[in-house]
């Protein structure tokens, strides 16, 4: 070009004010590349809610704790924010007594539950660091905001599939982190969560898949003579304070907890098509096995063909009045062993898709 002399060869400022007013934008966020060594050395937390619909407890919150050495997660849930303080203190308590150690740092969103003057002094007592992310960034705490994303989206999935009320949402949580804990992650080499933090392999033989339907044994002193050994409940929780599997019965709206049960993986009861009343209103079937028709005409006209008629003449014959017959009773059709009425089936799956998560 012309017109233009470069007098000056010394470099522009580097921060030019009109220039980021116009274009300053976020930078993508990084992943940390930094993990914790030992356990409760950094643990992140994040509180989910409120939900739109309480639990049979009357649950609208859970507060996730995820131990970053161990990726061990733990979730309580809360009536109420103003719970959040409670909930640390019995996760600290249980934590910091199981492995003889106290806990280093919190990470938190600097939610205001978090951010009390009795929380602020307890962990200050305590020597806990508190670290916060900055104004409206969770990606600053993405372990826990993660974390608490995948449990809502397995958990409607799960209801999903089992046709379970929401208010159940509680269950299910349970039973998403059970499972979740015994699966590998990226973070442990070799091991799974429950390995890292309870120190032995996990056992997934008692796992099924949540909301199928379950015959649950009633004990002798339960029930009389000749009535049912069984009732049949739903599937929904492996409680961790229990050696046994959590149920309820759809019919009597409780909650039974067994260590006996026939599990039938490919039904699924749910509520939304039917709410039985007794064990044996599942076992009956609306199925009917069409009969022979019995109409007199099909039994009249039912006659043999002459092949002594030769095809190339025909014969007009005057009609011949029909005289009309009794009505003939009903024919009997002869028994048949009929095979044994089947469970009405509401959903397949050849896999288990949510072997689903328990309280930690």
């Amino acid at each position: 070009m012309t017109g233009m002399t470069f007098g000056s060869f010394t470099k522009p400022d580097i921060v030019c004010e009109p220039c980021l007013t116009g274009k300053m934008h976020s930078n993508p966020f990084p992943s940390s590349l930094l993990y914790a060594t030992q356990p409760l050395e950094l643990v992140h937390s994040d509180l989910h809610g409120p939900l739109p619909v309480k639990t049979r407890e009357g649950y609208r919150y859970w507060m996730t704790f995820i131990d970053d050495a161990t990726s061990h997660r733990a979730a309580m849930q809360l009536k109420h924010k103003s719970d959040a303080f409670e909930a640390f203190k019995t996760y600290k308590a249980f934590a910091e007594n199981y492995f003889q150690t106290k806990m280093k740092e919190l990470q938190d969103d600097k939610g205001g539950e978090y951010m009390s003057n009795a929380f602020i002094k307890f962990t200050d007592e305590c020597g806990i660091h508190r670290c916060h992310t900055t104004c409206n960034r969770p990606q600053q705490n993405g372990v826990a905001e993660r974390a608490n994303r995948t449990m809502a989206d397995d958990i409607s999935a799960m209801h999903f599939e089992a046709k379970l009320p929401p208010s159940l949402w509680g269950e299910a949580l349970s039973a998403q982190i059970h499972v979740w804990n015994c699966l590998p992650t990226f973070t442990l080499k070799g091991m799974t969560p429950h390995e890292a933090w309870f120190k032995r392999k996990p056992d997934v033989s008692h796992f099924h898949i949540w909301g199928c339907l379950a015959y649950v044994f009633i004990q002798k002193d339960k029930h009389r003579s000749l009535q049912p050994h069984m009732e049949q409940c739903v599937f929904v929780d492996y409680p961790s304070d229990y050696k046994g599997w959590k149920f309820y019965n759809p019919s009597t709206k409780k909650y039974i907890i067994s260590e006996q049960a026939e599990f039938d993986e490919r039904v699924f009861p749910g509520l939304s098509k039917y709410t039985p009343t007794s064990p044996v209103d599942l076992l009956t079937t609306t199925d009917t096995v069409p009969l022979p028709s019995d109409t007199t005409q099909d039994l009249l006209l039912d006659l043999e063909g002459d092949d002594d008629v030769d095809d190339c003449t025909t014969t007009t014959l005057p009609p011949v009045p029909v005289p009309v017959p009794e009505p003939l009773p009903a024919p009997i059709v002869p028994s048949v062993d009929l095979p044994p009425p089947q469970l009405p089936i509401v959903g397949y799956k050849t896999a288990p898709m949510f072997a689903c998560l328990s309280k930690t």
